[in-house]
């Protein structure tokens, strides 16, 4: 067993995630393998359930594991890994197609971070995020179920009109986008999915995770995409 090293700068929740995830890496944890319960798992490295639990957290946000409710953490089955550069917003997208960009505002509010957030955003445990969902369509059709976190110091979109382009409410402020990076893979709908995205409960859908960053490299905002899949295709320049 690897000790972790309670004295180093590196966090111990971030000690045991790289830990487990190198275990999956040399074989030590096979796919569909079930981990250690958090309390055995507290015991084995001597740290506490919170710091765990926040590494648990953050492996399953990295699709590394899997949670079965009321069972525990398994090991994921590996998936490919494409990386996606280059920025282009759905309102930009759709008018490429010669189609009418448009969306709903489910939500738009300050939450708390996750552990992802605080690492993606580049933000403290204490600070809000700014949560935004919204449902986006095409000619008034709906597409995607879009979720966007930023920090706080975007504030200000909090009194903008979330219905329109936020890409041209940050070029408004001066803020230019630079690089991202995207992760793809397939859920499956849930009731919420369904009904917004007008599909089937269990039917497939593609997930985009991407994180953008300014021309300087400074995280701008996290985005997740589900989207329809007999709506929408993607197309990777490499």
């Amino acid at each position: 067993m690897e000790k972790l090293k309670k004295g180093s700068s590196v966090p111990l929740y971030k000690q045991l995630f790289e830990v487990i995830e190198q275990q999956i890496s040399d074989g030590e944890l096979k796919e569909g393998q079930q981990l250690m319960t958090e309390a055995e798992l507290s015991a084995e490295y001597g740290v506490s359930r919170i710091t765990v639990r926040k590494a648990l957290e953050l492996l399953v946000e990295d699709g590394i594991l899997v949670k079965r409710q009321g069972v525990g953490a398994f090991v994921a089955e590996r998936k490919m890994h494409r990386r996606v550069e280059g920025i282009m917003g759905f309102t930009q997208n759709c008018a490429s197609e010669g189609k009418k960009a448009g969306a709903v505002l489910l939500a738009a509010e300050l939450a708390e971070p996750t552990v992802k957030d605080i690492e993606n955003l580049q933000i403290k445990s204490n600070e809000k995020v700014i949560r935004i969902v919204r449902l986006r369509l095409s000619d008034d059709v709906p597409v995607i179920l879009e979720e966007v976190r930023f920090s706080q110091k975007y504030a200000f979109l909090m009194g903008q009109d979330l219905t329109t382009s936020i890409y041209q409410m940050l070029a408004d402020q001066g803020i230019s986008l630079g690089h991202s990076t995207m992760e793809v893979e397939i859920c499956y709908a849930n009731e919420e999915e369904s009904r917004l995205l007008e599909v089937k409960e269990r039917e497939a859908l593609l997930v985009t995770k991407s994180m953008v960053y300014s021309q300087q490299g400074e995280p701008v905002h996290y985005c997740k995409n589900t989207i329809n899949l007999s709506r929408y295709k993607m197309t990777v320049i490499i």
